[in-house]
């Protein structure tokens, strides 16, 4: 810190010898023109995050266009008042020590320029981040970055690889200082007394700051309310990231909303999935092989007596950064497939128009095997309620007999997934570290980045199945599809270059996956599986399809059976022509009830999805990000912010509200397993 002090002395010594733009005794000019300075920084970051951005937002017209200058006007104004409140609080104080030049040099370092690079900083990062999460930065990154692995291996990867935002962000540094030092505050005159003139700055200084902190003479501005200058879609572009960061460092938690009766939102929707019987052995698909009931049967000799239940191994196969829009069997030719495996694979699978309820791994794994999407602005495992209690799909197959385990290749304890699979009722948990104590693994397996390359890891992975006592429920969750899209060298001309780094790792996991059901069908386990094959959530948009609401999370969701594999190869009729997809939207939340009743189990939950054989004809997703709620039916979506409502289509706003007010009131009152009498 010294050095730092000592550098920007120097820098400001010497600047000041030179002719300067502003030099004046007036405090509340020069602080005016500091504010101007910051305002005029945090507009350049913004054209810049558009810029990076610009294929991913679609803004309709002029007015919209007026509507985001007018919002980052406002929310610019908001900015500086937030980031340097305390700056202008040191300089308004009435006292004569704020003259000191050693006082005013330490003010000028710590409470403006460190304040300004950091906003600065945050906002060029996520010119590189947005394309990946479609949300603004927000005060979970100090959470998430202390459980992200370790990332000293990656940073330079980061500067390099996004060579524009680095660029732009030492231009904006440089630029910074150079019209910083081009301002000077002059010693005023010593022999004038300056009593009145002080209290009546600190009086019209304190409405000035109370201005800029509030964005203006109105209702004090929220990062929430970027919505109301333009589309819910675009109001990325009005909202700054160190605003976000800055108003939302408590952002998990939730407030009890009540749009609804009660009762009227719980016809709408139940969370509470409990045993049914009118159900049982539906036939939901036009192949007999995925019924209700069907994953649990006899075996044995049921006239002698000697049968007994038998229940399906269950495997959910999680795809790092997968999007419909590279697997050819989804993408109704509007790229090339970079999945031929999966394509050939899902000629014998229950194919569902697949949907992510978030944007991050952290997200998606929740949603998955504990059907509990993350409605809030921080990940249900960095929010006030990470250790609300779980009744989850590994901790209700473990209770009927299942033997669970989850593998990941990265570092162990990275995102706190290890607390999490333990949480969730995961027995046990495989990471990196499992997989180097292997006796056929080598150092040269690890990329070097996150992990272990997955063409090695699901190897194991197959192998560890093999030792497991059946029935066992694993899941898995793939790395390599993932920047800086690392794998094994000698593969690195295997595989065709897209529109996109991403699309050649995502083609070389596809030929891992190959290999992986190459070496299971040879064990004993194989025939006994059912197979679930989904993502933790969509990779970058890389066409208009796939940049607008429907588009954001469209995931694969594929369910293979591999006994019926060489018996019948689904043909779904007129409705399912291309490429064989079902019209159902089936998010990460339906996961866990369908499993549950695909197995015939008899064991109430919390979920927030609907199983698919209980509702048959018609899914839904639920998504939350940028401070707005959206929900996608097949006839339309719903979006819901703190001021505005907007349907599209035939959205379903109703069950919008009742899904939202169910999940705050049972979140709040930790309320995720199934209480008889509530």
């Amino acid at each position: 810190m010294r050095q730092t002090i000592s550098l920007f002395t120097f820098h400001f010594k010497k600047m000041t010898r030179k002719k300067t733009w502003i030099s004046t005794n007036n405090i509340y000019v020069y602080l005016f023109y500091k504010a101007l300075l910051a305002f005029i920084l945090l507009l350049l970051s913004q054209t810049f995050f558009y810029m990076d951005n610009r294929r991913i937002f679609h803004v309709a017209d002029m007015k919209e266009w007026a509507g985001i200058a007018w919002g980052n006007v406002v929310f610019g104004i908001a900015t500086v008042g937030c980031l340097l409140l305390p700056y202008f609080a040191a300089n308004l104080l009435p006292f004569k020590f704020r003259w000191n030049r050693h006082f005013h040099r330490w003010v000028e370092v710590l409470l403006y320029y460190l304040p300004l690079l950091f906003m600065l900083a945050s906002n060029v990062a996520d010119g590189a981040y947005y394309q990946y999460t479609y949300r603004r930065l927000s005060g979970e990154i100090f959470r998430y970055l202390g459980i992200s692995g370790d990332m000293g291996a990656l940073w330079w990867r980061f500067l390099i690889d996004y060579w524009q935002a680095t660029l732009f962000f030492v231009f904006s540094v440089v630029l910074l200082l150079w019209a910083g030092a081009k301002m000077h505050l002059s010693a005023r005159n010593k022999y004038r007394k300056h009593a009145l003139n002080d209290i009546v700055g600190l009086i019209v200084g304190s409405a000035c700051v109370l201005f800029l902190f509030r964005g203006g003479f109105g209702k004090q501005v929220e990062w929430r309310d970027a919505a109301k200058y333009c589309q819910p879609k675009n109001c990325a572009l009005v909202a700054n990231s160190g605003y976000n960061i800055v108003r939302t460092f408590h952002g998990g938690t939730l407030e009890e909303v009540e749009y609804m009766d009660p009762a009227q939102a719980k016809s709408l929707f139940n969370p509470e999935l409990r045993p049914e019987s009118n159900y049982e052995g539906r036939i939901v698909e036009a192949w007999s092989g995925w019924d209700a009931g069907c994953g649990s049967y006899m075996v044995g000799d049921t006239a002698l007596g000697f049968a007994q239940q038998r229940y399906s191994n269950i495997v959910i196969i999680v795809l790092e950064s997968f999007s419909q829009e590279y697997m050819g069997c989804y993408n109704q030719g509007i790229m090339p497939s970079f999945t031929p495996f999966l394509d050939s694979l899902a000629q014998h699978c229950v194919v569902y128009q697949g949907r992510a309820n978030g944007k991050k791994s952290i997200e998606g794994i929740p949603a998955i095997f504990a059907s509990v999407p993350t409605l809030m602005t921080f990940p249900l495992t960095l929010s006030d309620y990470a250790n609300d209690s779980l009744y989850a799909l590994p901790a209700i197959l473990r209770d009927n007999g299942y033997h669970t385990a989850f593998f990941h290749g990265s570092y162990n304890g990275v995102m706190g997934f290890d607390k999490l699979c333990s949480r969730m009722g995961f027995e046990e948990y495989y990471g990196k570290n499992e997989y180097m104590a292997d006796r056929l693994s080598k150092e040269s397996d690890y990329d070097g980045c996150w992990g272990i390359y997955d063409e090695h890891y699901l190897q194991y992975f197959s192998r560890k199945l093999g030792t497991f006592k059946e029935p066992f429920m694993a899941g898995v969750f793939t790395l390599s599809s993932h920047h800086p899209y690392t794998m094994q060298p000698e593969h690195k001309n295997d595989f065709e270059k897209g529109p996109h780094p991403l699309c050649r790792v995502v083609s070389y996991t596809d030929n891992a996956l190959r290999k992986f059901f190459d070496a299971a069908r040879k064990t004993d386990w194989y025939e006994h599986t059912t197979f679930i094959i989904t993502a933790d959530h969509s990779g970058q948009g890389l066409h208009r399809e796939y940049n607008d609401y429907d588009g954001w999370y469209r995931i694969p969701m594929l369910v293979y059976r591999p006994i019926y594999e060489e018996v019948y190869v689904p043909t779904f009729g007129a409705a399912w022509s291309c490429h064989k997809v079902s019209p159902r939207i089936m998010q990460q939340t339906d996961i866990m009830p369908t499993v549950i009743d695909y197995l015939g189990l008899q064991t109430p939950a919390v979920c927030f999805g609907t199983s698919a054989f209980r509702n048959p004809d018609k899914g839904w997703q639920i998504a939350y990000g940028n401070g707005y709620y959206q929900l996608e039916t097949q006839d339309g979506v719903a979006v819901l912010g703190e001021e505005k409502e907007q349907v599209i289509g035939f959205g379903n706003m109703e069950l919008l509200k009742a899904v939202v007010q169910q999940y705050n009131q049972r979140m709040i009152n930790n309320q995720l397993k199934v209480i008889s009498d509530w």
